[in-house]
């Protein structure tokens, strides 16, 4: 039987990064907010191992962004390891491709407690509790922002370690990747109790024998990183059972809203209808929220979310009032995913020049996906502003050429309605 001990365990903090995806304004709250956002999350963090009356907390890698590690950074981080320390907390740190060795570092001095995990080899360091050995804890660290080697095959436990934790920031799965790429059998041969792993920035628990668990980021970075960001709360018991309990710690939210435009003939209509989704966020948060709005459905807003003058309008409208709100709502992009109130199954049956149209389109729809490619990247090659500018179609990704191509039936069907119309 084993010491039952708790501990936190968080990962990409990204100190001091900025946000993107997101213009404003250049005064407001949200400038503020925004700026702290990620210390504030960490705070959260440090919040939640206090309260919880944790022995440890793991932070596995990138506490701070190579290019933005500024010296305000680094003394709010080693402001909350004192705190941290104060509460008896011990910390258990590697270093990521964000934060490498190599990467400059002011000399701010750290509590005892802190323990970072060299670089040149995979180091043990045990987790005591009142005077006992709770745990050992693996690790190893970045030297340089590229780590081709896989890390995980250089962990091995020993008889007498107790309850296991290995601590690697790592691509899993990425056999390729310069992030220390490895398997889950990797880990599984290593045979630690618990992997608590970093790089990715989405929550994801890979395995529960052992548990092979990735928190994600703190707080979310762009529109990328959608929905609720923290950390783990981990629970193991005196028989070594594992409980896991996710607990938010982003300050400001990045998620979608959806609007279905069937209902709606106006602009306004539109406007008042997320407005008033909008007002509803507060409780359903708790934080301040960057938006992207994503409209979908057919009707006549379809024309206005189709231009680029009618998005800009819908988001300024939205956003004109939100610089004054310290819960803010932000509505960064507006997506148009909406449709053409035209029946295409029907007009593709008349014998005219839109029907002829969508047959030649379902034509080039119809070819498997690989050739249906590589005719789009043909096509595009021909068009003079491609002949010009080849390099700009070498970096153009086949994704977005799909997402063009199917743009372009009902661009194209409404284009010839209208003129068939005149």
């Amino acid at each position: 039987m084993g010491k039952h001990f708790s501990f936190i365990h968080c990962a990409d903090l990204h100190l001091g990064e900025p946000f993107r995806d997101i213009r404003m304004g250049s005064s407001g709250p949200w400038n503020e907010q925004i700026g702290k956002a990620t210390f504030k999350a960490f705070e959260k963090v440090v919040d939640a191992a206090l309260e919880n009356r944790v022995d440890a907390i793991l932070i596995s890698g990138d506490v701070y962004n190579g290019d933005h590690h500024s010296l305000s950074a680094q003394m709010a981080f080693a402001r909350e390891l004192y705190r941290a320390a104060q509460g008896g907390i011990e910390i258990f740190m590697v270093h990521g491709n964000h934060d490498p060795g190599e990467a400059w570092r002011a000399d701010i001095p750290l509590p005892e407690t802190v323990h970072i995990f060299p670089a040149d080899q995979v180091t043990s360091i045990p987790l005591m509790k009142d005077g006992e050995k709770a745990a050992t804890i693996y690790g190893i660290s970045y030297k340089t922002r590229h780590v081709k080697e896989n890390l995980a095959k250089e962990f091995h436990r020993e008889k007498d370690d107790g309850f296991a934790i290995g601590m690697l920031h790592t691509d899993m799965g990425g056999a390729d990747s310069p992030y220390a790429p490895c398997t889950a059998d990797d880990l599984k041969a290593a045979g630690m109790d618990y992997w608590a792993l970093g790089h990715v920035h989405t929550r994801k628990t890979v395995s529960t024998s052992p548990y092979i668990v990735y928190p994600g980021n703190t707080q979310g970075l762009s529109l990328r990183e959608i929905g609720p960001r923290g950390c783990y709360l981990v629970d193991v018991g005196a028989y070594g059972t594992v409980t896991l309990k996710f607990i938010e710690t982003d300050t400001i939210r990045w998620m979608d809203m959806t609007m279905d435009i069937s209902a709606y003939s106006q602009t306004e209509e539109l406007i008042s209808a997320v407005t008033k989704r909008r007002s509803g966020l507060k409780e359903l948060t708790g934080r301040p929220n960057i938006i992207r709005l994503v409209c979908t459905g057919s009707g006549p807003l379809h024309a206005v979310l189709s231009s680029e003058d009618g998005r800009d309008f819908i988001l300024q409208s939205l956003n004109d009032k939100e610089q004054f709100r310290y819960l803010f709502a932000w509505f960064v992009r507006l997506e148009d995913r909406t449709r053409t109130s035209i029946d295409l199954k029907e007009r593709r049956e008349l014998p005219d020049v839109t029907g002829n149209f969508l047959k030649a389109y379902d034509a080039l729809n119809d070819l498997p996906v690989d050739k249906k490619k590589e005719e789009l990247r043909t096509m595009a090659e021909s068009q003079p502003e491609f002949v010009k500018y080849k390099k700009l179609l070498h970096s153009l990704p086949d994704e977005r050429l799909l997402r063009a191509f199917r743009k372009e039936k009902l661009w194209g069907a409404e284009m010839l309605t209208k003129e068939e119309e005149k």
